[in-house]
């Protein structure tokens, strides 16, 4: 289309820079909600790691060691869902440090939200409340856990060794229960002999 007059190229370029400027802005708007949507996904995965340890304990306080090394198991598979959505937020966070002109290292939460306007300014300090909230009790959960477990084989190592010492001081428990000295001879070994 020939261009008519002086004003009129001026506009065409002005509408030019502003389709290309246009477009680099929602793609990089589009790049902040992919974050947007990684961190949620995070934030769910991390809650079902927390359900799963909730569910572990009760298990290991029943007993249940079939079910616990299923849910061990599934725990290996979330993490590794979980490092994946790290691989593919530290990606975007790339993309965004270039956009904004900022180290990656710098692009915290809180420093991503410092820089934001709402509505993603909102969205991202909700989720890293969320996120330091939900990781916090993780940690408190799998501290709890490995306390039981501890305490678990604590008591165990206990009985064995109390075991080990009667075996070695020849004692044995009567029928009514009572720790006495063994007298060497086998129950089958006596009636024989």
């Amino acid at each position: 289309m020939p261009v008519k007059s002086l004003d009129e190229a001026t506009s065409i370029h002005f509408s030019t820079e502003q389709i290309v400027e246009d477009e680099y802005r929602n793609k990089h708007i589009e790049c902040l909600g992919d974050l947007i949507e990684i961190l949620e996904n995070e934030l769910k995965h991390y809650r079902i790691l927390v359900s799963m340890l909730l569910e572990q304990r009760k298990c290991f306080a029943e007993g249940n060691m079939v079910s616990f090394e299923d849910i061990n198991k599934r725990q290996g598979t979330m993490i590794l869902k979980i490092k994946t959505l790290e691989e593919a937020r530290k990606s975007v966070i790339s993309q965004l440090s270039q956009w904004l002109g900022v180290p990656p290292e710098e692009l915290t939460l809180s420093g991503l939200a410092n820089l934001m306007d709402d509505p993603y300014k909102g969205q991202l300090i909700i989720l890293r409340e969320d996120i330091k909230s939900t990781i916090k009790n993780l940690e408190n959960i799998k501290e709890s856990n490995a306390y039981l477990v501890q305490h678990a084989l604590h008591y165990v190592s206990g009985v064995l060794r109390i075991f080990a010492s009667s075996q070695s001081q020849n004692l044995r428990y009567s029928n009514d229960g009572q720790l006495e000295q063994d007298q060497g001879k086998g129950k089958y070994v006596s009636g024989w002999g």
